[in-house]
């Protein structure tokens, strides 16, 4: 297996194409501490490195500050030019102040000197960009930050946070995209690409479903996966043509469904993928993507049995889950339960 690296964006961060999504580190609705523990999470991390995986997705939201803290002590051993950190600052900690108060917060539980690209983790409409991005050059400036992004920005939000910006550019957006999740191939991809602003594919295995592991009549069982509206068991059903195309694909190239899933991301200019994994044998598998390219009638082959189901997906997405975000009564909530730990 030779796992492929891209250089980031305009920065000069060579990445390897697949990463490792740390959302569910630390996470009791995961399993965290019924499970699995932090000695499972530490070996996940290093077998990461060891399959050539390099750069770690995290952020201060993700199990309370608990899985920037397992990076920090699973990476301490190793040469910090061999990793690359993305942590990410919470939609509620946006104020000047708080963004400098989150990130000296991640530097000391990630156990770095300095992070290698800072997300803002969702827009928050409330609180001036202006405001938010002064605090993200101030943090360049001073050496906590090498590079700055934004995660979940459409592209008239890049846009207006680009007009923020005085000496540094965005390198880097963060969103949810697969093949079952694809809205942001209207605009927002688009508008990345000609900007050269790199894609990281969060949610790449659309919560599992893109494994092939799941179907109508075994949907699954988790408390976390079950909140997946992927997961609901019309659209299971609706699937099953996509994932048999996938599996064909899969077993002329020797791979498995997921590798294909998430080869058919990383297979495209500026984009690599940030898959979870909470054991040994799925990050061996997620890697072995990073060898796959898919040919361009493949990856057209795929789309065209996605179409139905993106139509019906993206309405339910865009209709019913979005409306649901940042207004002040969620932000009420989250200041009222904002206990990172130290």
């Amino acid at each position: 297996m030779l796992m492929r690296y891209i250089k980031l964006g305009k920065s000069d961060l060579k990445v390897s194409v697949i990463g490792l999504g740390t959302g569910q580190f630390g996470s009791r609705a995961w399993g965290y501490g019924i499970r699995y523990g932090d000695r499972e999470i530490i070996s996940v991390i290093q077998h990461a490195m060891d399959m050539g995986i390099n750069v770690f997705d995290t952020a201060e939201t993700y199990g309370y500050g608990k899985a920037e803290s397992l990076l920090g002590e699973a990476l301490k051993d190793y040469d910090r030019d061999d990793f690359v950190i993305i942590t990410k600052v919470a939609p509620w900690n946006l104020r000047y102040e708080d963004v400098i108060k989150a990130c000296m917060r991640s530097l000391k539980r990630l156990n770095v000197k300095e992070i290698d690209l800072y997300l803002i983790h969702y827009p928050n409409l409330l609180i001036p960009f202006k405001e938010t991005f002064r605090a993200m050059e101030r943090l360049v400036k001073e050496g906590k930050v090498r590079y700055i992004g934004v995660s979940n920005f459409n592209a008239r939000l890049i846009r207006k946070a680009e007009e923020t910006l005085s000496s540094l550019e965005i390198i880097a957006n963060e969103i949810e995209y697969n093949i079952l999740s694809k809205r942001a191939e209207k605009e927002t991809i688009p508008y990345c690409l000609e900007k050269r602003i790199a894609i990281i594919a969060y949610s790449p295995l659309a919560g599992g479903i893109l494994t092939g592991r799941y179907t109508s009549n075994n949907p699954p069982r988790d408390r976390a996966r079950a909140f997946n509206f992927l997961a609901h068991k019309h659209i299971l059903k609706r699937a099953q043509p996509l994932l048999k195309t996938i599996k064909e694909i899969a077993e002329k190239r020797g791979a498995s469904i997921s590798q294909i899933a998430l080869s058919w991301i990383v297979s495209r200019p500026l984009h690599m993928a940030i898959p979870a994994a909470l054991s040994i044998k799925e990050i061996k598998e997620n890697a072995k993507a990073g060898d796959i390219i898919l040919l361009k009638n493949e990856i057209e082959e795929i789309n065209k049995v996605a179409i139905a189901l993106n139509d019906l997906t993206y309405a339910f997405d865009h209709y019913i889950i979005r409306p649901i975000s940042w207004t002040k009564e969620a932000l009420k909530v989250c200041l009222s339960n904002n206990n990172y730990k130290e």
